[in-house]
């Protein structure tokens, strides 16, 4: 028991960090190792603990891969739903999504960590909720520095479950054996190895949700109303607003289909549009030419009132975003100026997340969002002013100068929650609650599309928005406004939804039990394989703990 309890809390011993600004909220400085008794005696080791759970867990996973030449494991959804392409297919997992060649064995390894990483948040949240009040008792810290601290670990906490019902959740009853369909509810630290205690069943998926519910609905309490850079990257009420928004509205959708709940995502999401936190939303002042337009704002500027919540990248602290070498043709690598140096230092480079088609096809003239550096670049102009031709769509919402060229990772931060997406989940839920409510929707899908057509003030003339807007509306302006920032898959799961490209290159989103998917192997389709909108219960995990039951159809 004693070494569990010094591997479980000695993690919180290795970092502790000042909350002044971002670059010190990232920095790293080891403490002197401390045993389970020497722990938790200060604001510092509080504060420190804190700090853990900001880069593990789903964050993790937002850079985790298995080698450089391998999507990030945030890539595999996208990849699964045929609408991007892993370029390299390096290893089996890229060709095993174009195959629809999925169970707990080919993907064994990659979903483990899909279900591994979450836990260990989880684990390092419960200590938290644990300590932090002991830490009050003893007068070390104070109850409002406490709800500080606690608010923070349970965003972390909720969003670990919230991640994990989205890619391993199903309908209780639905389990093989007619189990629930939740997963595991851990809300204590485990402090024994008796596996009575450790090795837990599904718990109900309602069950968790109401707990993400909980954890959230606690955090906004104690959060400050402020924006994302304006707190020092730290989690803000804001943050958790925009998580429980997108709970509420995952919840509403398949599998539960609680409707009760878009009205609740609704109202959510507006607590942030009205709430007065500062979030505003970026203006185009160009079309991407110098890199003045909103989208580059919103990829540039570590001060865009635009960013609710982003993963947060410092090269200069050995902290760069992986996103770098997966972001554009392999072929660059070989680029070189007339004197034949070579463009960009790196030698690990391919488009791992190649929007296909059907995605850039159905942006209509007049949208910013499709003009080169945006989202996406076809060309490069180096330092010398010499023009480069990627011969296809690369993502440049990814790609940092300084770090092609140094051979680094990149200092972009990732965007998670941003104001324009929380002006689409109030649209889609006003359209589908029980009592629509079509002009608010169709008043916060025309703020974000009229955006993308305005530069400098001036609307382009091929803008348009029907008088009468749908879900299909809705979510063909997530797509073109969230490409890269991988929310497709969850879109097309909580609808069942899935883009049909027209002949007039607009989409359709048809029930994805008769679509066609596109970039699929074989003429593979979800029409005989809606099981696979879950990923398996690893076999490791089940092995581990026996009272687990697998998702259906595996």
């Amino acid at each position: 028991m004693k070494k569990i309890k010094y591997i479980v809390f000695g993690v919180f011993s290795l970092l502790t960090m000042v909350t002044t600004s971002c670059s010190n909220f990232l920095e790293e400085e080891p403490l002197d190792l401390k045993t389970d008794g020497q722990f938790w005696t200060s604001d510092a080791d509080a504060q420190s603990a804190v700090n853990m759970v900001y880069s593990g867990g789903v964050p993790y996973l937002y850079g985790g891969r298995n080698t450089g030449w391998q999507p990030t494991r945030l890539m595999y959804n996208g990849l699964l739903s045929g609408l991007f392409v892993d370029d390299k297919k390096d290893g089996d997992f890229s060709s095993n999504m174009e195959t629809l060649n999925i169970n707990f064995q080919t993907v064994a390894g990659d979903v483990g960590e899909l279900w591994r990483e979450p836990y260990v948040s989880i684990g390092r949240c419960n200590v938290l909720a644990k300590r932090l009040p002991q830490m009050v008792e003893a007068g070390i810290i104070s109850e409002d520095r406490k709800n500080e601290l606690l608010a923070q670990a349970y965003f972390f906490r909720a969003w670990s479950y919230f991640f994990l019902i989205k890619e391993f959740g199903c309908k209780d009853g639905e389990a093989q054996g007619g189990g629930n369909g939740g997963v595991p509810l851990v809300l204590e630290p485990y402090e024994t190895t008796d596996p009575s205690v450790i090795n837990q069943p599904r718990a109900s998926i309602v069950a968790v949700y109401e707990q993400i519910e909980k954890d959230l609905l606690g955090a906004i309490k104690y959060l400050p109303n402020t924006t994302f850079y304006d707190n020092g990257c730290r989690i803000t009420r804001p943050a958790a607003q925009a998580l429980l928004a997108s709970v509420y509205l995952q919840w509403a959708g398949y599998p539960l289909q609680d409707t009760d709940k878009y009205a609740e995502a609704a109202q959510m999401a507006e607590s942030i549009i009205n709430g007065g936190a500062g979030h505003a939303l970026e203006q185009n002042e160009d079309d991407g030419t110098n890199q003045l337009s909103a989208f580059n704002k919103i990829k540039n500027n570590k001060k865009s009132k635009e960013i609710i919540y982003a993963i947060e990248y410092d090269e200069t602290l050995n902290q760069g975003n992986p996103y770098i070498n997966a972001c554009m043709t392999g072929q660059a690598t070989a680029w070189v100026e007339d004197d034949n140096s070579k463009v960009f230092a790196t030698s690990v480079l391919a488009n791992m997340y190649h929007a296909s088609d059907v995605v850039l096809d159905s942006y209509e003239d007049g949208d910013v969002r499709i003009k080169e550096k945006n989202f996406f670049f076809t060309n490069y102009v180096s330092n010398t002013g010499k023009v480069f031709e990627c011969n296809q769509y690369d993502n440049w919402f990814w790609f940092e100068d300084y770090a092609m060229i140094n051979s680094k990772g990149s200092s972009l931060n990732f965007p998670v929650f941003r104001l324009a997406e929380i002006y689409l989940i109030a649209a889609e839920a006003l359209l589908k609650q029980n009592n629509p409510d079509q002009a608010k929707a169709r008043t916060y899908l025309e703020t974000v599309r009229k955006r993308a057509f305005t530069v400098n003030g001036e609307l382009n003339a091929n803008y348009d928005l029907p008088a009468t807007v749908t879900i299909e509306d809705v979510l063909t302006e997530r797509l073109h406004e969230l490409p890269l920032e991988l929310k497709v898959w969850d879109d097309i799961r909580r609808n069942r939804l899935y883009p049909q490209l027209q002949a007039d290159n607009s989409l359709k989103w048809v029930d994805i039990a008769i679509a066609e998917t596109y970039n699929k192997r074989d003429n593979k389709s979800f029409k005989d394989n809606l099981h696979m909108l879950l990923w398996p219960i690893p076999q490791s995990a089940m092995e581990r703990n026996p009272n687990l039951t697998q998702n259906p159809g595996y």
